[in-house]
């Protein structure tokens, strides 16, 4: 089996038979010929060569993938995941602390399409399991959550699942496919938001999704419709971040863990939020399920700090709010202007997001 550095530079490259290149040409345009063609070409079909080479290398990197879809953002991901394969009448489990983007995105909209759903109240199998119910069609897990890096076992929830033929989705954004390979353990389908880790240099916007081949082309006629595919250009920008996600991720995770190792240790942070600290609530589960940590690091400051003023004291470290890029940034998830703030209050106290936490996104 190839390592995930080799798998990361050589799969899905485009032969550059023109020239003899070794990188994958840029193939930009929009329009193209169709008479005699074998194929009708077009950005919105997905099947330009730009977006069909970040497809395959995300198959390969997200192990067990048999195809793959480039979109817009984590969004269009999301939402033309959950469009494709709910209907009206089918209910679907949220875990707790999903994406409170995801979460916004099916209050607004799933009441109008008659798909009901339900919110574990913790981030545990056994909460996930009190909510379905006979409609039940799947269930949506996040696992590290984001910002407070919950970590679900998805070994034992997808043989739940399995029991009772749910259809299972993960979104793998903060784990990245470097630390976590969902598939390997039965998930039907894996999201990413391509704008953070897989992106990684803060210059993209995109999606992925990655499952079987049945899966894909349902999602496909759905893209076809709604057109969140991802332009040329932008996916010749997304494969060359790829090309050093592996090298990019191992850095990350070993800066990511001393610094939590060290703000566990500061007598000014109250609590540190992180997979790889034996304190963390299932550290166990996390170190069998993944490879690395990942770079999210999450933290509270004491009392006597205002989140915002301790932002400004900054040196090096961008407040940002994004996460995922070279640089080492942070935010506050209650104060900055985040999709968390979406949310109402009750949802907020509900999330277990605090004034006091710190967001931290390591960088290389």
């Amino acid at each position: 089996m190839q390592a995930k550095e080799t798998i990361a530079v050589h799969r899905g490259t485009i032969k550059d038979e023109m020239h003899g290149g070794i990188l994958s040409p840029l193939f930009p345009s929009s329009s193209h010929k169709h008479l005699d063609m074998a194929e009708d070409v077009y950005p919105r079909h997905a099947n330009l060569a730009n977006q069909r080479a970040v497809a395959e290398k995300m198959c390969a990197l997200e192990s067990g993938g048999e195809a793959a879809l480039v979109f817009s953002s984590g969004m269009a991901a999301f939402s033309t995941a959950m469009l494709s394969h709910l209907k009206s009448g089918d209910h679907i489990v949220l875990q707790n602390g999903v994406y409170s983007g995801a979460l916004k995105f099916i209050q607004n909209h799933f009441s109008k399409l008659g798909i009901t759903y339900s919110v574990s109240k913790s981030c545990d199998v056994e909460s996930i399991i009190k909510c379905v119910n006979s409609n039940t069609r799947a269930i949506y897990i996040e696992t590290p959550t984001n910002p407070l890096l919950k970590i679900i076992d998805i070994e034992l929830l997808v043989s739940f699942a399995k029991s009772k033929g749910l259809f299972t989705f993960i979104d793998n954004t903060v784990a990245t496919p470097i630390n976590q390979n969902p598939l390997e353990y039965g998930v039907d389908l894996v999201l990413h938001s391509a704008t953070k880790f897989l992106g990684g240099h803060g210059d993209v916007s995109g999606g992925v999704a990655v499952g079987s081949e049945e899966s894909i082309a349902l999602m496909t006629d759905y893209m076809n419709d709604f057109g969140g595919c991802l332009n040329a250009q932008s996916c010749h920008l997304l494969e060359r971040s790829l090309r050093t996600l592996a090298i990019r991720m191992d850095k990350i995770n070993r800066n990511a863990m001393e610094l939590a190792s060290r703000l566990n240790e500061h007598p000014n942070v109250t609590k540190v939020y992180y997979p790889g600290l034996p304190s963390h609530h299932n550290h166990k589960v996390a170190g069998e399920q993944m490879r690395g940590f990942g770079g999210m690091v999450s933290f509270e400051i004491a009392e006597r700090f205002d989140a915002t003023s301790f932002q400004r004291k900054l040196n090096l470290i961008i407040p940002s709010n994004s996460l995922g890029d070279l640089e080492t940034t942070l935010n506050s998830p209650y104060q900055a202007s985040s999709s968390f703030r979406s949310l109402s209050a009750e949802e907020q106290k509900k999330s277990g997001v605090t004034t006091q936490l710190i967001r931290m996104s390591v960088g290389i």
